[in-house]
């Protein structure tokens, strides 16, 4: 099993190729030892703040991370799962007069079926009267032993991703101009 490490700058390096890497962090849980990898990333022609962005996750529990600090010939194969779940969380725009995210979510599940995306709806409500509504398309890829080793694998869900995020800009981008960009904004701070 490769470490948590190398896994994580095997999907660094990858993303890079095609997305904006903007936050990258571990999370090491104090009791258990688990550690989870978390990127942020954009398409790299927009500007902060982003109107859309995905993240990036997977974790080793303790067991995993032990496992991946044994050299290969020591390892007992049959008493253990190589198995990593990266986890794609795209978050959707907040956009003022656009009301087609059911249809956007379609044409994502029918351009990529092999995806297995789901639309995951937020609602919230404010003290102050106003409410909203937020939605993220989730999905993952469970990488066995070999894919975890396999640069080709990591380039081909990042190219992925990359065109879903392209495809959710081409579809909103009038309506991100409306709702986050002015033609006022001021860039200086």
């Amino acid at each position: 099993m490769i470490r948590f490490e190398e896994l994580q700058m095997k999907i660094m390096d990858a993303s890079k190729n095609y997305l904006e890497v903007f936050d990258m962090s571990t999370l090491i849980e104090q009791y258990t030892l688990n550690k989870e990898s978390r990127l942020s990333m954009t398409l790299p022609d927009l500007r902060a703040p982003y109107p859309f962005l995905a993240t990036v996750t997977f974790s080793y529990d303790a067991q995993q991370t032990s496992y991946s600090l044994i050299e290969e010939d020591e390892e007992d194969n049959d008493s253990f799962s190589e198995m990593v779940e990266i986890d794609i969380n795209i978050s959707l725009p907040f956009l003022e007069g656009y009301n087609n995210i059911s249809e956007l979510f379609e044409e994502i599940s029918n351009s990529y079926p092999e995806v297995d995306a789901i639309l995951v709806k937020k609602e919230f409500f404010r003290k102050d009267g106003i409410n909203g509504e937020e939605y993220e398309i989730l999905y993952s890829h469970i990488l066995d032993s070999e894919e975890i080793k396999d640069e080709q694998t990591y380039e081909d869900i990042f190219f992925e991703l990359s065109n879903i995020l392209r495809t959710i800009y081409e579809k909103t981008k009038f309506y991100i101009e409306m709702s986050w960009y002015t033609e006022n904004e001021d860039d200086r701070f």
